[in-house]
């Protein structure tokens, strides 16, 4: 649940629970039950409904920011952040210490791309809950999509500070060290995500890149074998056919690169990763291997047609073809 969820709760209770006290004071008003109508339909995904009970319960009381909040999420569930975007500013303006508003006002900006206004929002929220991992970590996203990394890096530091246990919140600062040029600083964030059981196959996929910059093959392949064990993708299979032909070890790596076809037989980086193989091989060979070198033109050909624009798979077809006259090669 939520934190919106959970703070939306207590308060929908305790309005029941002020109904329902014998000799109580309070009047049932109609903005109330409204509301209640409006969260019931809510709740059960009648959205519409939701939608024109949460309008009724505004239209009689214009100060009631549960009422905004509620249906902002209900505009938000239906895609409409343009408009959620306006209920959760009225909440964040008749409730400027509810954290809830302000966080959600900044997603909805985000997801609009309104960069400047998200962080407003988010800063905001921060300033309410200092080391909140979600508004932190949203915060330094944020900055990593206007392009300024450098700038959200604090942010995101502290949003691993207030969840240390949140292998999410591991994994996007070893991403962002990794985009402003923190290797190794990213490969502790990104080793300690795996340890925390992040299955994510792009926090393998980092953790790999991260490696392979520092030309550190064999913990590499460790980390792209314990991704297929765990989560097997072609992406990963193809990382670790990528590490093996560096380490020399071509018909694992050959294996490796099949088994990402078997996944999805579309997938083009495993088919230049077996030419790459065949062509490394061929001419490893004396006199060369003209079988293999067929066989590699033959799969980057076969990538070419998955994705035509490789300028550098179209280089090396050149090269190979114009010298060996490989071009009717045997299909693999």
């Amino acid at each position: 649940m939520s934190a919106s969820n959970v703070s939306r709760l207590v308060l929908l209770l305790g309005v029941m629970s002020l109904l329902a006290i014998p000799g109580c004071q309070m009047p049932r008003s109609a903005e109330v039950d409204d509301y209640l109508k409006g969260q019931l339909a809510a709740d059960k995904g009648q959205l519409d409904d939701a939608l024109a009970n949460l309008t009724h319960a505004i239209e009689k009381n214009p100060k009631m920011g549960l009422a905004y909040m509620s249906r902002g999420e209900v505009l938000k569930a239906r895609g409409d952040y343009e408009k959620a975007a306006g209920d959760f500013a009225q909440v964040t303006k008749l409730e400027p210490f509810n954290f809830d508003a302000h966080y959600e006002l900044g997603l909805m900006y985000q997801y609009l791309k309104k960069f400047e206004a998200a962080i407003t929002a988010y800063q905001k929220a921060v300033e309410i809950r200092p080391l909140d991992p979600h508004a932190n970590m949203n915060l330094a996203l944020v900055y990593t999509q206007m392009d300024q990394p450098l700038r959200g890096l604090g942010y995101a530091q502290r949003a691993v500070n207030g969840d240390e246990q949140s292998p999410l919140t591991h994994a996007n600062l070893g991403i962002l060290y990794s985009q402003i040029g923190y290797s190794e600083l990213a490969i502790d964030e990104l080793q300690k995500a795996i340890e925390l059981n992040s299955q994510e196959t792009q926090v393998f996929l980092a953790l790999i890149g991260e490696y392979v910059k520092l030309k550190k093959y064999v913990p590499a392949r460790n980390v792209a074998d314990a991704g297929c064990k765990i989560s097997p993708t072609a992406a990963l299979y193809e990382r670790l056919g990528s590490c093996l032909y560096f380490l020399g070890s071509y018909e694992e790596g050959r294996t490796a690169f099949e088994n990402a076809l078997k996944l999805d037989p579309t997938y083009f980086m495993a088919l230049n990763g077996l030419g790459a193989t065949a062509m490394r091989q061929a001419l490893q060979s004396t006199p060369a291997d003209l079988n293999l070198a067929r066989q590699a033109v033959a799969y980057w050909q076969r990538s070419l047609k998955q994705n035509p624009n490789q300028p550098n798979i179209k280089g090396l077809l050149e090269k190979y073809t114009g010298k060996l006259g490989l071009d009717k090669p045997e299909q693999p």
